[in-house]
Order: C-alpha cells, then sequence, then structure tokens
C-alpha cells in the first residue's frame, strides 16, 4: 500500500506541472518562431526570454528539490 510519504515522495503534482509547463514552452517556441523575423519587436524578445527563462527556473527548482524514498 502506498503511503502518503510515499506518494509525496514520488512528486507526481511537480511532474505533472513540468509537462503542462514543457508543453505550453513548446507551443511557445511554435508560436515565436513562426512569426517572420522582419515582424518581431524587442517586445516580443523580451516576451520569449521570459518565458523561457521561466521554464529554465522551473526544471532548476525541480531537479534541486524532491525527497528521497527510504529503502524500508
Amino acid at each position: 500500500m502506498i503511503t502518503p510519504e510515499k506518494f509525496d515522495a514520488c512528486r507526481v503534482w511537480p511532474r505533472l506541472m513540468s509537462l503542462f509547463v514543457g508543453y505550453m514552452w513548446v507551443e511557445f517556441n511554435n508560436y515565436f518562431f513562426s512569426i517572420p523575423i522582419n515582424e518581431h519587436s524587442e517586445f516580443a524578445l523580451v516576451q520569449y526570454a521570459a518565458i523561457t527563462g521561466v521554464f529554465i527556473g522551473f526544471c532548476k527548482f525541480y531537479m534541486d528539490t524532491g525527497k528521497r524514498l527510504n529503502a524500508d
């Protein structure tokens, strides 16, 4: 039987969130790179940098946190 501690240690919710954030980042990349380069504004580049930074920050936070399952 899985205990709440073991379920929490599996980090199900953060994994689902990372899938969602990754999907949104891929969709934003598809949108951003579909715009012709001569129509890009500086604001679009700032938006791209901000969204990419959030994605990278989330990945770093996710990799640096978490609990290990104890071998009971």
